[in-house]
């Protein structure tokens, strides 16, 4: 199975009135067809910055490092070089939600308020399938019942603040998946939500997924989500993957000691009685940097003299996984 989306040596700087700082250096994932990965990290750890560069929709201070690549291979088995695209070109609006649909956190905050649902998921059906009005309003009908919205003959015709939080999730999947993409990216789609609204959107998305083959980056700070929903998971902390790997096998065994510290700090019915630990200190801003491995200011397990003066590089512990720590190469096991 191919891979739908390769992002290799993605790095990103804001240009600010401090200087240049640089939230997100040298990512590299790849999201296979009809497979989930999982962005997983805490806020600022750069994981909606990365798939805004695939999205092309970072502001005018951006810059993305000339050795970035970025490559999209589109339902007509074209390969589109995204990193090359202008973001203001036809062929970039063409990618955003023909290609590729995008759930924002917030759905009131991607919505219209003074706009209808139907308006907006019409406009975007038209954009990209280009069917008459009518049908598009069908294609629209059709695509708020397949999302489990009761009614949505009338739903269509509501504004976004007329609907409770778990309605207007489920009409912003509707909309993203209303022009049929192969790749959906869903950012943090499910934070603001209860927790039975929660296991709901998050069974529709499954089920979507399924029967439409679709792939999905899915981003959130919580690896008790990614362990329901994602096959793969990417483990960010300050801007770099630190481990990826098979989500089942990443959870299980975690290598590095920041997704050791995430799953620590997951609550679990198994331990009803044990603490929570959480992961100590808070993550550096970008402008703070810390040199050598970024997670060492925090860690437990950092070795002296080796964690604050060089950066680790990405090894293989064993195949399909990847992780970023001295613990695991030779040279922090002989300065151990």
């Amino acid at each position: 199975m191919g891979d739908l989306l390769t992002v290799e040596n993605l790095t990103i700087s804001f240009r600010t009135d401090e200087g240049l700082i640089t939230p997100v250096q040298d990512v590299s994932f790849s999201v296979q067809k009809g497979r989930t990965l999982g962005l997983v990290g805490e806020s600022g750890s750069g994981k909606s910055v990365s798939t805004k560069a695939v999205m092309r929709l970072l502001p005018g201070s951006a810059v993305i490092a000339p050795d970035t690549r970025m490559h999209y291979t589109a339902k007509d088995g074209q390969r589109v070089e995204v990193e090359k695209l202008d973001p203001r070109s036809r062929a970039i609006r063409r990618l955003r939600g023909g290609e590729i649909g995008m759930i924002f956190q917030e759905p009131m905050a991607s919505f219209s308020p003074v706009y209808t649902i139907g308006n907006q998921m019409i406009e975007a059906i038209r954009l990209h399938r280009e069917p008459n009005k009518r049908q598009a309003r069908e294609i629209a009908i059709a695509m708020l019942e397949r999302v489990g919205l009761s009614d949505p003959a009338t739903r269509i015709d509501q504004y976004p603040h007329e609907m409770s939080g778990g309605m207007r999730q489920r009409a912003m999947i509707a909309l993203a998946l209303s022009a049929g993409p192969a790749l959906l990216i869903a950012d943090e789609p499910t934070t603001a939500l209860d927790v039975t609204i929660q296991a709901q959107v998050l069974d529709l998305m499954r089920e979507l997924q399924r029967d439409l083959g679709m792939g999905m980056i899915f981003i959130t700070h919580d690896l008790g989500v990614i362990a329901q929903i994602a096959q793969d998971v990417a483990v960010m902390y300050l801007g770099t993957i630190v481990e990826r790997g098979p989500t089942a096998e990443v959870i299980r065994d975690p290598k590095h000691p920041y997704t050791q510290g995430l799953l620590a700090a997951i609550p679990s019915l198994d331990r009803l009685n044990a603490r929570m630990t959480p992961v100590p200190g808070d993550i550096p801003s970008p402008t703070e940097r810390p040199t050598g491995c970024p997670f060492h200011t925090r860690c437990v397990h950092a070795i002296a003299g080796l964690c604050s003066a060089r950066t680790p590089r990405e090894i293989a512990p064993e195949p399909g996984r990847a992780v970023r720590c001295w613990l695991h190469d030779e040279a922090g096991r002989s300065a151990a």
